[in-house]
């Protein structure tokens, strides 16, 4: 039986990987395992999707951040208090409980919510025909919408932004160095969020909030420290995945113009769009997870507390399962990406991340015909949540 120290060596952080996917192929051919600077990284599709379902493995998050020395405070509590994190029957408990109020149906009310949003962030920018896309659209179209949905008053929706900004060092590898400006963002939220969760308790609407506080299954509810922690985990990764994927998003078609323009004239192609962009350039590369008890699996023995990163860039390129794996085709029919994860930990809000984007692509595609680059963009660091920073681009002005 083999163990990882067995396995060849790749850094997926590198240059070479980063800018070209297909450099995991000549490895993939030998193996579906390779050593990383940290831990094992898994490379092979049908691996991926069997262990992103196994049940010896656990959420790293809070090995994570207390491996940082953030062993207390807000961030490391709630932090670790998020779905993200918990794992076993706490998980399940939470997810059951409000389950209902991410299936498709409850999702699908707020598309026209969605259209409007995005049609006022256009209207100051397609006279111009060009803008940061980042700074003009990216950064206010998912939590203006996260916010509405929550029941957040318009007047506070840019305040969010900036504290979710400062809490997302929080699943960085440089949140020791950030740990005051994180504990300052998550101090605003979790103050604003306690009252939130106190209002709908004594006043509950017609929004995503309330239907949180007054989720119940058997008599069975949600406390307070549980609910601040699911929303906070709630926006937090539905704002910073969302901004993410949809720069990621404009900046491949901006490569790739005739599928732009196909899109713009195909506005049916939306949602197979949607998975094709996330398989092809996914704001999220891995799955972590942590090995809670000594296995055996296809050959090598993991002893308990190894690390796995479950690579699902490398699974949704995999010759095996996708043909011509390295090309975007949004009209292709494809085998269903992993981007979104799976198992015990499948994203949550998929529902509303895939809507938000739905709706997104269709508009921009009509709305910024010819889109090119104007200047190259800056990235963010390619390990956790990746896209850019920046992204000048030009199109038509409408």
């Amino acid at each position: 039986m083999r163990t990882l120290a067995d396995a060849p060596y790749l850094d997926l952080a590198s240059d070479q990987v980063q800018a070209d996917p297909s450099a995991i192929d000549e490895l993939r051919e030998r193996t579906w395992i390779v050593r990383g600077a940290i831990g094992g990284v898994v490379i092979g599709r049908e691996q991926v999707l069997a262990l992103l379902a196994d049940r010896r493995l656990r959420s790293p998050v809070t090995q994570f951040i207390e491996m940082q020395g953030v062993t207390d405070g807000l961030v490391h509590d709630r932090m670790c208090r998020t779905p993200l994190a918990i794992d076993g029957e706490d998980h399940t408990r939470v997810r059951n409980l409000v389950r209902k109020a991410f299936v498709p149906k409850a999702i699908d009310r707020h598309r026209p919510l969605m259209r409007t949003i995005l049609d006022a962030l256009l209207a100051p920018v397609l006279p111009e025909g060009r803008c940061d896309f980042m700074a003009a659209v990216a950064e206010h179209y998912p939590i203006q919408v996260m916010c509405e949905v929550l029941g957040v008053p318009t007047e506070d929706h840019e305040d969010f932004a900036l504290w979710i900004r400062a809490i997302s060092w929080s699943l960085s590898m440089q949140l020791a160095a950030h740990i005051d400006e994180a504990e300052w963002g998550m101090k605003q939220l979790d103050d604003y969020v306690t009252g939130l969760i106190a209002e709908r308790r004594g006043s509950p609407g017609d929004d995503l909030a309330s239907e949180l506080v007054l989720a119940s299954e058997d008599g069975d509810r949600l406390s307070d420290d549980e609910l601040r922690s699911l929303i906070i985990g709630l926006l937090f990764a539905g704002y910073d995945t969302t901004r993410n994927q949809l720069g990621l998003a404009m900046w491949t078609f901006a490569q790739y113009p005739e599928q732009w323009s196909l899109l713009s004239t195909r506005p049916d192609l939306a949602r197979n769009a949607v998975e094709e962009l996330m398989r092809f350039r996914g704001t999220v590369n891995t799955a972590p997870r942590l090995v809670a008890e000594a296995f055996d699996f296809e050959g090598y023995r993991f002893e308990a507390g190894t690390l796995l990163f479950l690579s699902t860039s490398a699974a949704n390129h995999d010759p095996a399962t996708y043909r011509q794996p390295h090309d975007l085709d949004i009209s292709a029919e494809r085998e269903p990406q992993l981007t979104f994860g799976g198992g015990p930990h499948f994203c949550l809000g998929v529902h509303l991340a895939r809507a938000e984007l739905q709706e997104a692509l269709t508009t921009l595609a009509g709305a910024m015909p010819d889109l090119v680059l104007d200047g190259e963009p800056e990235w963010r660091s390619p390990m956790g949540i990746f896209g850019p920073e920046t992204l000048p681009i030009r199109f038509r002005a409408g």
